[in-house]
């Protein structure tokens, strides 16, 4: 759990963080050429999915860490 928490919560952040990347074009950006618009917004469009896939592998990895469960009635 040391390192599942602050992944998740980190997770949540960076998607808190970027989730405007994807409405890079409907901001106005009157010091930057049509050009040099679209290549920012290509660029940082990666950025929106680093905290989804963030989610995910921290899914994986405690899905992967955790202790086995054994079903009921079986004796050890």
């Amino acid at each position: 759990m040391a390192a599942v928490v602050p992944a998740a919560l980190g997770a949540a952040a960076l998607t808190a963080l970027w989730a405007f990347t994807p409405w890079w074009w409907t901001f106005p950006h009157d010091d930057m050429t049509p050009t040099g618009s679209l290549v920012v917004g290509i660029l940082y469009l990666p950025l929106f999915l680093w905290g989804p896939l963030l989610a995910a592998v921290t899914i994986s990895y405690h899905r992967r860490h955790r202790t086995p469960r054994r079903p009921a009635g079986i004796a050890v």
